[in-house]
């Protein structure tokens, strides 16, 4: 719990003789002001750091910190300068390149001219003379835990409509501070498909991800293609693994600092998951035993790197000439259905059984022996057709989410059908290295430019 001298320098008077206010008191919110200078002429100066998180015992050992979200008031007509402190982030290479997201409206979110200073660790960004008399800044658009509430309320309402699905609404577990973990369910396929977002609470873009396939769902012809994939697979579908995290305003950990991705099994002498510190990713795996999985995808966001991407399960010990076409199949068809996704940059693959189990989509591939993956999507503009104004925004990730379906339907017919696959023309010795264990990416470009 926060002191009252932290919560003080999470609120406050940038000058005392002035009156322009700071805040990161809110859902979501995470910023501690320094100091600041409201000048009669020239742009209002904030100075802000970022709140660490708890301390993450067993995997990370260490406290994260990365995610910022505040807000100026009184600022009306005036230009302001953000100057943010980020040394001892999690991600230092990730300020390269980077642009901050800002609103006045906290609907539309623009990316403000920002520059990073290796020396002084600092990010500074501006914003022209404003037209309202607040203004919002973030690392990415958020998704605060109020709308991800307002999501579940809306697509709980809207189930009704969509009754050839047979969806369905469950809480399958509750986080540390005792917040729902909600999972949507939709189809009568036998092969049960899971996508989960936001282990990593500051990765927003994940959530924006899962309401575009939400309101996909909700919208879907009883007729079409999406009702035609739903006979074959049932969705399971968790919009956030994370709330705690998500209200607290973490990048990367839950209420008592667990990662929630480093989770899914013991790591040395550290149990997971634990009811105690992962009751999140505890729940979840009860329910996956219960139900089965053929197909799993952890939506997340990557700091640094300006692309989309899948990060596989090269390195697990049941890692086999199936689980490589299965990859390349479902890649190759998420890379003709998106112009946005690439298969040249990523992590790279895990040399053969090296995986680490503790991680979600390694454990899931060794534990059921089936596809999964992490879908990455970058903090930054995609290098891909990269929109300058907005950067990756919740429009495109809506847009990107809608590709998941024609995706599914290629690979679905594979997913537990004997092996090798009729009248799929893949031979696993033949596949490009990518698919394949010990792959290194080569070095990524830059996509934002240090001046506008």
């Amino acid at each position: 719990m926060a002191t009252t001298g932290e919560m003080q320098a999470r609120a406050g008077l940038l000058d005392p003789a002035a009156n322009v206010y700071f805040s990161s008191v809110f859902d979501s919110g995470n910023g501690v002001l320094m100091g600041g200078e409201v000048p009669e002429s020239g742009p209002v100066v904030a100075r802000v750091s970022i709140a660490k998180e708890p301390f993450t015992e067993g995997t990370d050992k260490r406290h994260h910190k990365q995610w910022f979200y505040f807000q100026l008031s009184n600022v009306l007509g005036r230009a302001c300068q953000v100057e943010l402190h980020v040394g001892e982030t999690s991600y230092p290479d990730a300020w390269t390149g980077y642009w901050a997201t800002y609103s006045i409206d906290q609907v539309n979110w623009l990316r403000a001219p920002t520059q990073y200073d290796a020396e002084r660790l600092t990010v500074t960004f501006n914003v022209e003379a404003l037209t309202a008399n607040r203004v919002y800044f973030a690392y990415f658009t958020p998704y605060a835990y109020e709308q991800h509430r307002q999501l579940v309320a809306e697509v709980v309402q809207g189930l009704g409509k969509v009754p050839a699905f047979q969806a369905q609404h469950e809480v399958v577990a509750q986080s540390v501070q005792g917040r729902d973990i909600d999972l949507f369910r939709f189809g009568t396929g036998p092969l049960q498909v899971w996508i989960i977002a936001r282990q990593h609470p500051g990765e927003s873009m994940a959530e924006w991800y899962m309401q575009g396939l939400l309101k996909e769902l909700l919208a879907a012809d009883p007729a079409g293609d999406i009702a035609a994939l739903l006979q074959q697979v049932t969705l399971n579908l968790v919009p956030n693994m994370n709330p705690d995290g998500s209200f607290l305003g973490h990048l990367r950990t839950n209420a008592v600092g667990a990662n929630l991705n480093r989770e899914w099994g013991a790591t040395g002498d550290y149990a997971a998951p634990t009811l105690e510190r992962s009751p999140e990713v505890y729940g979840l795996c009860q329910k996956l035993e219960r139900v089965g999985c053929d197909l799993f995808m952890d939506v997340h966001g990557d700091e640094e790197l300006p692309h989309i991407f899948f990060a596989g399960t090269q390195g697990v010990p049941r890692w086999s000439p199936r689980l490589a076409v299965l990859y390349h199949q479902f890649t190759a068809a998420q890379l003709k259905a998106s112009p946005h996704f690439q298969t040249k940059h990523g992590y790279g693959n895990d040399e053969p059984g090296k995986a680490n189990l503790a991680i979600c989509g390694d454990a899931v591939a060794q534990r059921y022996d089936c596809l999964a993956v992490t879908l990455e999507m970058p903090f930054k503009a995609v290098l891909r057709e990269p929109d300058m104004v907005r950067g990756w925004n919740p429009e495109r990730i809506h847009a990107f989410a809608a590709t998941l379906f024609p995706t599914l339907t290629q690979v679905a017919p594979m997913l537990r059908a004997e092996f090798p696959f009729p009248n799929v023309e893949c031979n696993p010795a033949q596949l490009p290295d990518w698919t394949q264990p010990g792959y290194e990416n080569p070095p990524s470009e830059e996509v934002w430019p240090t001046t506008a």
